[in-house]
């Protein structure tokens, strides 16, 4: 038996109102995502300032602690950049080799650390390969980060 008219109807306004209250929900969900990683962002952001005073009282350690290997750092906390939510970068020697590590930031609290190839060579970059959150991250996990570039760079040339 076919539907009638008002049948028809009735499905039709049942089916739209289905759907309008999924397409809600969906961008009710999208929105308290948003929010949550808007959230982690500022929370990333706020540990990551104070985490750039540890990483300056770290590098002023191990240029006393290393001075025999002529250990010079510098870091600078270089803004938001690209995807990175943070840039940080310790410059300097070890050893008489030049040091440049990159830590960017994600939004997630993510640390990607590297070192990019010495200026005139051509040589890959060296990754950490440490998993390191700055959500987590404490002074000797970052002293273990750092401490694993200065000794690549001390290493044998």
């Amino acid at each position: 038996m076919a539907e009638t008219t008002d049948q028809r109807i009735q499905k039709l306004l049942r089916n739209t109102a289905k759907q309008k209250e999924a397409d809600e929900l969906e961008e009710k969900l999208a929105e308290e995502q948003n929010n949550e990683r808007q959230a982690t962002a500022e929370h990333v952001r706020q540990k990551w300032v104070t985490d750039t005073h540890i990483i300056a009282e770290i590098l002023k350690d191990f240029e006393q602690k290393m001075s025999a290997l002529g250990l010079q750092l510098t870091f600078q906390d270089a803004g938001q950049k690209g995807d990175a939510l943070a840039v940080g970068r310790i410059t300097g020697r070890v050893s008489g080799s030049d040091l440049q590590v990159t830590l960017n930031v994600r939004p997630t609290g993510e640390i990607q650390a590297f070192q990019g190839p010495k200026p005139g060579h051509i040589q890959a970059q060296f990754m950490s390969p440490s998993k390191l959150s700055v959500l987590v991250a404490d002074r000797a996990q970052y002293e273990a980060l750092i401490l694993e570039f200065i000794e690549k760079a001390a290493g044998p040339k």
